[in-house]
């Protein structure tokens, strides 16, 4: 049997009555009953656990949030994609707490990221010409750029969040990513037609 000294029951007796909002409470190993969760206890972690979900769905409505969201899912999308010729995770994501995560920054990092692959993609598709390296490049990057908006926005309908500005922000974004895209495809055709003429 443990013993308690005053100071120590009024701060037990404070802590049963003012659960905290925060993580679950993790069954001491001094527990001398070794009884299961009573019927106050379970309640409290119900609580908790809907307080903890409730501040993820702020989280998610700030806008920023689902940016970063958008922006893993479509990072993870290209690395799914690039694995079997690139090796796993080629593109590194940016876990920084201070990254701008505005639709243009978001459309400008993914593009940069993703299109950074295509001397590679040449490489390992040497036989084939050129057109058709980067018809099949765009191809994959585009592919999977789809499937991480997919996916982002069922997660943000699911949270009921995707409205308002935040679906304005993930189809400015989205265009974005196109023009980058398009713009990058048309750069790399037409540089590469300069130097096709250079060595003629």
């Amino acid at each position: 049997m443990e013993i308690y000294n005053p100071t120590q029951l009024n701060a037990q007796a404070a802590k049963n009555q003012q659960p905290s909002a925060g993580a679950k409470d993790i069954p001491s190993n001094n527990d001398v009953s070794g009884s299961k969760a009573s019927i106050s206890e379970i309640s409290r972690d119900l609580k908790n656990s809907s307080i903890l979900a409730a501040q993820e769905q702020v989280s998610i409505q700030s806008g920023d949030k689902s940016m970063a969201l958008l922006y893993r899912a479509a990072i993870d999308s290209i690395n799914s994609e690039l694995a079997p010729t690139l090796g796993e995770n080629v593109i590194q994501k940016n876990a920084e707490n201070e990254v701008d995560y505005s639709p243009e920054a978001t459309a400008e990092r993914i593009v940069s990221f993703a299109t950074n692959f295509f001397s590679v993609h040449q490489q390992q598709n040497s036989g084939m010409a050129f057109n058709e390296q980067l018809d099949s490049f765009m191809d994959i990057i585009s592919g999977a750029i789809d499937q991480g908006f997919s996916e982002a926005t069922e997660i943000l309908t699911g949270l009921n969040v995707f409205e308002g500005d935040i679906e304005a922000g993930v189809d400015k974004t989205y265009s974005l990513i196109q023009a980058g895209l398009e713009t990058f495809k048309q750069e790399t055709a037409t540089q590469a037609d300069v130097e096709s003429e250079q060595l003629t």
